[in-house]
């Protein structure tokens, strides 16, 4: 009895051969190879064994789902999808037509699994060379994956991560955000996740929490799609882990591929539709915000997409933690320097300037130093602008003046005073008015704080002189320069030590026995710092306050006759303190080269 099934496959192999329809049902009514009564050998007629036959399905099977994987990711990261396609499709099927026909069935098999896996094998090893260790295939830990997706059902679960630290991950949900309706922003969630670069969105945002990054950029070149981090205040390429600790060797990270361009054009897509921007429009600037939880916690994200010289740019910019600093150990400020503060903070009257270069944690200092003061007992106002809101402290009354509909500072604060206030504060001085309208006040009866951008305490006075406050009045109403940088320190986990240097001895006048090592930043990173090899940041002072100084602000000296009557005070310079942490281990010498390598800009 024939096989119905036979005469069929024998009826598509002739059309396939090109046979016309009449001769492919005469060939396929013809003596067909049936199936063996017996399990291992061919039939009478040349047909399959039951067993080969089910093996011959089951590599058809495994082929087709992994062809179809090659396809789909050779698209998604741009590997010459249209190549792989056809190398993983045709040496297969001309073999697994071939199996019918090679006498021996065994023989047959192993070419069609060579057919089939050769070119998967060779995709991975490129494929594997151009992403993160975590996504990569025909590894140990990918078979941990494979196996942990197969004993879940069952309640076993099994370690899934190369580098260990996938179960530490936090839980990032991106959401809408800046919808004019709590509706509108669900709209745009659902919009999203539904397109194809949502969750490559979300794992670069996993990333950016990981690194503790407070920014994130994606640059589009010709060739591909560069991400950068901002950890520390200092920017620099996604780190991931190359290979896994072992007892000899430590962990290795490096920089993380630039995504391919497909990819990174859905990942901006996406994006774009959370923050409620048009995602078809690739030449104008724009600007939105969408939000995301990280385990429950939600944080705002600002996002600007711009064109670049090089092609278009996307910035996220991370709202922070919240973390809230209380006092000024917080922000690393010595102990003498923190009594001197709170001393002058007592005083009646007076002006105490705080400084810094931009984005070197000024707002924070301020902030703690406002707090430290008794605001109880005085009434505290804020000049402000209605601009950028700074955040509100407690017992301290905001007034903004706004350009924009044409108050101007000078006329905020003259509406102030009419409640007699004892305490003034504003922070980003740049209105030369005001800044000498609070000087006169510090002079007389109240006591001012202000902040402005400079790059040490005696540049900050000289801003304020050439502002046209008078030299004499400064000179008798100042208080204190209060200035400030921000260190990055070391990974306490994977810092290193070293000799100490002969030359830095000699320079410390210290020998070998005082000073035996240094700290240094790891070669190679580690998982606490995500490979950046320094994990936070701690701020060094300078406090010029004194009589000398005072007087040689009302003598007109120049800033170098000025620092030196600020160190006669007691001053240590920014750089003796920055010293300070090298001594400690808390940073390296790199690092206090490179905030002192170039001058900031002011």
């Amino acid at each position: 009895m024939r096989c119905r099934g036979g005469r069929i496959m024998r009826g598509w192999y002739a059309l396939l051969l090109g046979a016309s329809l009449p001769a492919a049902q005469a060939w396929a009514d013809g003596p067909w190879p049936t199936p063996s009564p017996e399990w291992l050998s061919r039939g009478t007629g040349g047909g399959l064994a039951i067993l080969p036959l089910v093996i011959w399905w089951l590599w058809v099977v495994g082929w087709t789902a992994t062809s179809d994987w090659v396809t789909r990711d050779s698209t998604q990261h741009n590997i010459h999808p249209n190549l792989w396609g056809a190398l993983v499709a045709f040496p297969f099927v001309v073999f697994a037509l071939l199996a019918w026909w090679i006498p021996m069935a065994i023989v047959g098999y192993f070419l069609m699994a060579a057919a089939w896996l050769t070119p998967v094998i060779v995709y991975s090893m490129l494929r594997n060379k151009q992403v993160p260790q975590s996504e990569r295939v025909l590894t140990l830990w990918h078979g941990r994956r494979i196996l942990a997706r197969m004993l879940s059902p069952f309640g076993i679960e099994i370690s899934t991560s190369a580098d260990g630290q996938s179960e530490m991950l936090p839980t990032v949900v991106l959401m809408g955000a800046g919808g004019k309706t709590p509706d509108e922003n669900t709209v745009r969630s659902q919009r999203a996740a539904a397109m194809p670069g949502f969750e490559e969105a979300r794992k670069s945002m996993v990333a950016a929490v990981v690194a503790r990054a407070s920014s994130l950029t994606f640059l589009w070149t010709p060739a591909a799609v560069n991400a950068r981090h901002e950890v520390d205040g200092v920017w620099g390429v996604v780190r991931v882990l190359q290979s896994v600790q072992t007892k000899k060797m430590p962990e290795l990270w490096g920089d993380a591929p630039p995504l391919a361009i497909p990819l990174g054009d859905s990942l901006l897509a996406a994006l774009k539709v959370l923050a409620g921007l048009d995602p078809h429009d690739r030449r104008s600037k724009q600007t939105g915000t969408f939000a995301m939880q990280v385990d429950g916690k939600p944080r705002n994200c600002r996002l600007t997409a711009q064109r670049a010289a090089s092609g278009e740019q996307l910035l996220v910019q991370v709202e922070s933690s919240g973390l809230i600093y209380s006092n000024a150990r917080d922000v690393g400020m010595p102990q003498p320097i923190a009594d001197r503060i709170r001393e002058l903070l007592s005083l009646e009257n007076g002006l105490l300037v705080l400084s810094s270069p931009p984005g070197s944690g000024l707002s924070t200092t301020f902030d703690v130093v406002v707090q430290s003061a008794d605001r109880l007992v005085r009434d505290f106002i804020s000049i402000e602008d209605a601009a950028s809101p700074p955040r509100e402290i407690q017992n301290v009354k905001p007034i903004q003046f706004d350009a924009r509909a044409g108050r101007t500072p000078v006329a905020v604060l003259d509406l102030a005073l009419r409640d007699y206030p004892r305490a003034i504060i504003t922070r980003d001085l740049r209105d030369r008015d005001l800044a000498v309208q609070l000087a006169s006040l510090a002079d007389q009866q109240q006591l001012v704080i202000i902040s402005l951008k400079a790059n040490d305490a005696v540049e900050a006075i000289a801003k304020l002189l050439a502002c046209g406050v008078p030299h004499e009045q400064l000179g008798r109403s100042l208080l204190g320069s209060l200035s400030q940088r921000l260190v990055r320190k070391l990974c306490p986990k994977c810092r290193d030590e070293y000799p100490t240097p002969p030359e830095f001895l000699a320079r410390l006048r210290k020998t070998q026995e005082q000073l035996p090592h240094l700290r240094r930043a790891s070669q190679h990173g580690c998982r606490l710092c995500v490979g950046s090899k320094y994990f936070g940041r701690t701020a060094i002072f300078e406090l010029a306050s004194g009589a000398t100084i005072k007087q040689s602000i009302a003598l007109k000296a120049d800033a170098k006759v000025l620092k030196q009557a600020a160190i006669k005070d007691g001053m240590r310079p920014l750089r003796d303190d920055g010293m300070r942490l090298v001594l400690d281990g808390t940073t390296s010498l790199d690092e206090m080269q490179r905030i002192f390598a170039t001058k900031a800009s002011t």
